[in-house]
């Protein structure tokens, strides 16, 4: 059996539940640098076992996620690998494994969650070239993130695509859902129901959805899922302008976010940037359509217009009404159910098999 290491930032779930499955193929072993992200809530960590060997590594946490550590290095040193995975490159811990693969030849491939170009310095874009273009191979979930590595200097002949999922199959809702007793269940009043899932965050743009929706009639519900730093200024905002059609549900564990994905008649995203987003693919799972902006890797990737949601260049004003209505009067399920199908923890974990043997030629 193949040896590999995989090299993370945290244990999230969804990385988690594909590392179980890879680790029924390969000798897998993973460093994690940190136990959790610092804008994660424990409820975020919901799986909890591990089928393949993690290996700790000391240091100096320095500001919110960073790690001044020699260990990633220490442990290629003294540990052989027929793969290494690294999955991050800006963090001082990935660096000098990197720069110690590079000087002994030692063959890596970047793996990335998502990407997207922004305007930056002149030498904060050095740097980045200079770490994400040596690899020898990278793995890739979107044909936008695929851009993110050219641009800092990848060789697309080398980018791997896979299918990014955060669900097995079994969590997929292959019934319709009978949305008015669900909707008792959970205490919802409102004729029209909207929901969205995410940290209440500048970049996630609820203020500005929040803001739309005051002008939507009372009977259509918002109901907004997660936690974050915005969240005392979203609750002021409702307050001082008496928003009635808003709910703040707080973070929900996944089984009850779900139950509202399958009460609810559309998800909403109206994110500024997202290098990916798994909740589009979550949403589409409970069989439940998508508007999102265009700002999100995941939703290029999935959202078919007028099959299983809208793409948009902003949640506000007549498009976006038009989208609303739209959806309000038309059937997606299947066309959700389909995409969700080709996108499950089953599928990615084929494909990284193909990925991993590939590059391992």
């Amino acid at each position: 059996m193949k040896k590999v290491l995989i090299v993370f930032n945290h244990p999230a779930p969804y990385k988690v539940r594909l590392f179980n499955e890879l680790s029924k193929y390969f000798d897998l072993h993973v460093i994690f640098e940190r136990n959790s992200a610092s804008d994660r809530s424990k409820g975020f960590y919901f799986e909890e076992k591990y089928n393949f060997t993690t290996h700790k590594i000391h240091g100096i946490k320095v500001g919110r996620e960073g790690l001044i550590s020699s260990g990633v290095r220490r442990h290629l040193q003294y540990n052989e690998y027929d793969l290494i995975i690294m999955n991050g490159y800006s963090h001082w811990a990935e660096m000098r494994a990197i720069d110690w693969m590079k000087k002994w030849h030692a063959p890596y491939v970047l793996y990335i969650n998502g990407g997207t170009i922004k305007k930056e310095s002149w030498l904060k874009k050095k740097i980045k070239h200079h770490y994400i273009s040596r690899a020898n191979a990278y793995f890739s979930p979107d044909e936008e993130s695929n851009k993110y590595l050219v641009y800092y200097g990848a060789n697309s002949k080398v980018i791997y695509n896979y299918p990014y999922s955060t669900i097995y199959e079994k969590e997929i809702n292959y019934t319709k859902p009978d949305k008015p007793t669900l909707r008792e269940e959970l205490g919802i009043k409102f004729d029209k129901v909207f929901v969205s899932s995410g940290q209440l965050i500048a970049r996630k743009n609820y203020i500005s959805l929040i803001k739309e929706w005051e002008k939507y009639p009372e009977n259509y519900g918002l109901f907004l899922m997660g936690d974050g730093k915005q969240r005392k200024e979203i609750e002021n905002l409702i307050k001082t302008d008496n928003i009635k059609n808003v709910v703040l549900t707080g973070f929900l564990p996944r089984e009850k976010m779900f139950k509202y994905f399958r009460a609810a008649d559309c998800f909403l995203f109206p994110s500024k940037e997202d290098i990916y987003g798994h909740v589009i693919n979550e949403a589409f799972s409970q069989g439940l359509p998508v508007i999102s902006t265009n700002k999100v890797n995941s939703a290029v990737k999935l959202i078919k217009n007028g099959e299983n949601g809208f793409l948009l260049e902003s949640l506000v004003g007549e498009e976006f009404k038009k989208a609303v209505e739209q959806v309000l009067n038309s059937d997606f399920f299947n066309e959700c159910i389909k995409t969700a199908k080709a996108n499950t923890i089953e599928t990615m974990t084929e494909r990284h098999i193909e990925m991993i043997e590939e590059v391992m030629k």
